[in-house]
């Protein structure tokens, strides 16, 4: 294999690791954004709230489909006779058809759980609100989707993104996974819902940019996870917008959402750091000017995983010599 065949074949795996990034990125963001929502329809309406969001990211691609962008219509809900509300135009199985326009997701999201109280579907409420499995398949069984991967694709997302153990004060994470991993790259290049070429975050253009981050940063890899070095001057803020990803996710993945800020010198993680580290750095012993952060950041592990392992409380000085688990 020549070098130029080489390069470009390094640089298309790098294309499809950030794409990979991106939708996880956005998923996590509508998981966040929306999950309180969710919570509150499964209070008031006994449907789970892992099913409610798993179908507001997979039928508004995460809140990026036209009618979620311009109708704040999350459900694809079509108008009907008895509908005296808003409405926009939009081709789905017909031309210019007639959906739902709302004043504001929640509405959507109110709407959403209305229409499975019809009679149609009073055979899902027999189940308990943790079968999400059972709920996925009836909800295809009552003619919810005509598409046979549908029930298939709600359980992917709600194990994917751990949203069955969704409780109110839970903070929205991705599990510790490879973000290339064929399980999830299988269900995004699967789901006929989402057009990543159609989205802003997921063009040829943002995919590019992120890849030159690489030239133009000192860059690595630790415990799996790709990050690169930050320089002089920059900060969360300024890589974010280069990165086109949300500050507060590029926070979320560096354990810096309690407001610091960046030095010269610092790694900065591009995905979810893991649980703990590889198996050579079970141990650590701290040295002098360590911090629980910087030791998180040197071993790619999350800051909180290292309280944890350790049964330190959270904010606690580590002391110098002091011994850590690190796995």
């Amino acid at each position: 294999m020549n070098m130029r065949k080489y390069l470009f074949i390094v640089l298309l795996a790098m294309c499809f690791d950030v794409l990979v990034a991106q939708q996880q990125q956005v998923y996590l963001d509508y998981i966040a954004q929306y999950r309180t929502i969710a919570l509150e329809q499964q209070t008031k309406y006994q449907i789970p709230a892992s099913i409610t969001l798993a179908q507001g990211l997979l039928e508004s691609g995460a809140g990026r489909s036209e009618l979620a962008v311009y109708a704040n219509n999350h459900f694809g809900i079509k108008c009907t006779s008895e509908w005296a509300g808003a409405t926009y135009r939009h081709d789905d199985d017909r031309l210019q058809e007639c959906f739902r326009k709302y004043s504001k997701p929640q509405d959507s999201y109110r709407d959403h759980s209305l229409f499975l109280k019809r009679k149609r579907y009073e055979s899902l409420f027999e189940l308990p609100l943790s079968d999400y499995k059972g709920w996925a398949e009836g909800l295809s069984r009552c003619g919810y989707a005509t598409d046979p991967k549908y029930p298939a694709k709600l359980i992917k997302i709600i194990e994917d993104y751990g949203l069955a153990n969704l409780v109110a004060d839970a903070p929205a994470d991705l599990p510790a996974t490879n973000v290339s991993s064929p399980a999830v790259v299988d269900t995004i290049l699967s789901s006929d819902t989402i057009d990543l070429n159609n989205l802003p975050d997921f063009s040829e253009k943002a995919a590019m940019e992120e890849v030159s981050m690489y030239y133009e940063h000192r860059s690595g890899k630790q415990n799996g996870v790709r990050y690169i070095v930050a320089e002089e001057g920059e900060s969360f803020a300024t890589l974010s917008y280069q990165l086109n990803m949300s500050e507060s996710a590029l926070r979320r993945f560096n354990d810096a959402t309690d407001g610091r800020d960046l030095e010269k010198g610092n790694r900065v993680y591009l995905y979810p750091k893991k649980s703990k580290a590889d198996r050579k750095h079970a141990y650590y012993y701290v040295r002098q000017g360590d911090t629980a952060w910087s030791i998180a950041q040197k071993f790619g592990i999350k800051m909180r995983s290292i309280y944890q392992l350790n049964g330190i409380p959270e904010n606690i000085p580590l002391k110098t010599r002091q011994q850590l688990r690190l796995r």
